[in-house]
């Protein structure tokens, strides 16, 4: 079924290049709910959604594309999510919707010839300051929702919480063990600093230990409040279909990412081998996306930790599949996981914005029609956390940009209609 000779492979590689996958990225069954439960979605069923949907999406990436590959909710898709209910005014419901229409139109556009030509003629320097607005954002969450930041009413800004004591504490104390570990080039760092955070939070009373006296081995709560929990009533606005396009942006891109820089990880010659998949495994990512919607849970994506996997030496489906059947086991432990504080997690939030906010340094700050709207992107995103009319003023300034700088021919026929798009969606939004 997976041509593991045709490959190169043996199943002893490919499963313990599965278990290195599933390792590196345990981490979202604590760090996806401890986000969507800012938006007012129960904690145990979004834990619930999220394993379904890792398990779901990988096992499409496994039978279609059959790569090694391991899907689940993203980080910055979370955040954005959550950023849609909390400012941007929708419901949990038509936050839900808004990702299974952007989900339909994904897999339309990955099943359509247009699809490289997207890809293409997207300005790189959007991309990066997409990324690196959502890196920012992400790490705001983590901040924030240990007691690191805290509000500060009269100015409408953020200040420094108390952090020699409590839940500021541990984060501090997770920030720095986490910090530490990557140094030292640990294997599974966000993982352990999470495991470690949370075991040093029991004496201190913040992590909440009483939820494990019922046992630890428990069936899996229910997803029945978010499953199929949608609400097509703002389908007619025009805010909500800039939301949609925003969403599109990020699922494209995030996949787009993810693969170019798996197959990387496998060295230039072999990863021209695999480069015929793409097509197949932006199928399977678009797939996942309304899989995960329909599950109640935030946009899925191709997840960069798999290169653990394929660094050990996974190259099939039968990687994904393996990391399919890890995941399905932790259903069964999933006291252990909401038991986890959101000061436990602080410490995989910043650092993940690290990563994201690092692809500035790919950004021609010497050509100002690029390095200009990109910075005022990431800005607005940082300081209004609202990104989709971020992205709609950076676009829009990049296209006038170019324009007043008498380099017409460097706009592209797919900016011109997105920028048409955004600048619709703020007249009419």
């Amino acid at each position: 079924m997976f041509k593991l000779k045709a490959h190169f492979t043996t199943p002893s590689v490919e499963l313990s290049a599965g278990l290195a996958t599933f390792l590196s990225m345990a981490y979202v069954m604590a760090v996806n709910p401890l986000i969507l439960s800012e938006a007012g979605m129960p904690k145990d069923a979004v834990f619930t959604a999220t394993v379904l949907a890792v398990i779901a999406a990988t096992l499409i990436m496994c039978f279609v594309a059959n790569l090694p590959f391991a899907v689940a909710p993203g980080m910055g898709l979370n955040a954005y999510f959550v950023s849609l209910v909390t400012g941007q005014g929708l419901t949990v419901s038509q936050a839900l919707t808004a990702v299974f229409v952007s989900g339909v139109i994904f897999v339309a556009l990955s099943l359509s010839p247009a699809r490289e030509k997207v890809l293409r003629e997207v300005p790189e320097s959007m991309r990066i300051a997409v990324a690196a607005g959502i890196g920012i954002m992400i790490a705001h969450i983590g901040l924030f929702n240990s007691g690191i930041l805290t509000p500060s009413p009269p100015l409408g800004q953020y200040t420094m919480g108390a952090i020699t004591a409590g839940a500021p504490l541990l984060a501090v104390i997770g920030v720095l063990i986490t910090g530490i570990l990557l140094a030292m080039k640990v294997r599974f760092a966000l993982l352990l600093g999470i495991i470690l955070a949370t075991l040093i939070g029991i004496p201190m009373g913040v992590t909440p230990i009483d939820s494990l006296q019922g046992g630890i081995v428990k069936l899996p709560p229910s997803i029945s409040p978010i499953f199929v929990s949608f609400d097509f009533s703002a389908l007619a606005t025009g805010a909500f279909w800039g939301i949609v396009l925003a969403l599109v942006f990020m699922e494209v891109f995030d996949g787009l990412a993810g693969f170019l820089g798996l197959f990387t990880v496998m060295g230039k010659q072999e990863a021209e081998r695999y480069r015929y998949k793409l097509g197949k495994a932006f199928i399977a990512d678009s797939i996942g996306v309304v899989a995960g919607a329909v599950l109640g849970t935030s946009p899925n994506t191709t997840y960069a930790e798999s290169g653990a996997g394929v660094a050990q030496g996974g190259r099939t489906g039968l990687t994904a599949l393996t990391v399919a059947i890890l995941f399905a086991l932790c259903l069964l432990i999933s006291p252990l996981f909401l038991t986890i504080p959101p000061s436990a997690v602080a410490s995989a939030l910043v650092l993940v914005g690290l990563y994201m906010l690092s692809s500035i340094k790919d950004l021609k700050f010497d050509d100002i029609t690029e390095s200009f709207p990109a910075f005022v992107i990431i800005a607005l995103i940082a300081f209004s956390l609202k990104l989709s009319d971020s992205m709609a003023v950076g676009w829009i300034l990049y296209i006038l940009m170019k324009l007043l700088a008498g380099r017409s021919k460097e706009v592209t026929a797919t900016v011109w209609i997105v920028g048409a798009l955004f600048l619709a969606k703020e007249i009419f939004g």
